[in-house]
């Protein structure tokens, strides 16, 4: 970032937007050397970044803005595409049709929220990382690893109760955990304890 992280500028103020373009340029290295072919790699996302203010792209060969005339026209087959923060999953699919070319794998990156009950996503994209707060505890998934369910103990370290090689219900999985919470700790496995109504 030119000048830095200052009071006020525009990183300061859209700090997740700019995270997500730093993620983008930490992956770009892989999708661009190999494992998903060596090819161009864009970013296009739906927030506020100014691009003009970044030291440089990395490993990125083009930035944009999801869904504009720009985005969709520069687009080359064989592309990489990251789309950062993407919106509701519903736009998945319209993303995908208006950015997508022959060979061009489209990776949904950070989506600020779900838009089901559930876990990962319902439009068939895999799910390559993925970490979720369940009560009690957390969801971690790392492709092509399992499913993960890890119990959050009152010291703030986390147990892996159990591995799944499939997606599981969430109901299932937050229940597991919310119950063998309750079982080893009661109400004492509270973050906003030691003492009731303090934060940790």
């Amino acid at each position: 970032m030119k000048g830095g992280y200052t009071p006020g500028s525009n990183v300061s103020r859209n700090l997740i937007a700019y995270s997500n373009v730093y993620w983008a340029k930490k992956l770009a290295v892989t999708a661009k050397g190999g494992v998903l072919g060596g090819k161009p790699v864009a970013l296009l996302t739906s927030e506020r970044v100014v691009f003009s203010e970044l030291k440089g792209m990395g490993d990125l060969s083009r930035s944009g803005t999801l869904m504009s005339e720009k985005g969709k026209q520069e687009g080359r087959n064989g592309e990489t595409i990251f789309c950062a923060n993407p919106g509701g999953e519903d736009a998945w699919d319209r993303i995908a049709s208006a950015h997508g070319k022959p060979g061009s794998p489209i990776i949904m990156l950070n989506n600020a929220y779900s838009t089901s009950y559930d876990l990962g996503n319902k439009r068939g994209f895999e799910e390559a990382y993925y970490l979720k707060r369940v009560s009690k505890g957390w969801v971690f998934r790392m492709f092509p690893g399992p499913w993960e369910a890890y119990l959050e103990k009152p010291d703030g370290t986390c147990e892996l109760l159990e591995s799944y090689k499939t997606k599981p219900l969430l109901r299932d999985l937050a229940t597991k955990v919310r119950d063998e919470s309750f079982k080893r700790y009661a109400i004492n496995n509270d973050r906003w304890s030691p003492g009731f109504g303090e934060r940790l």
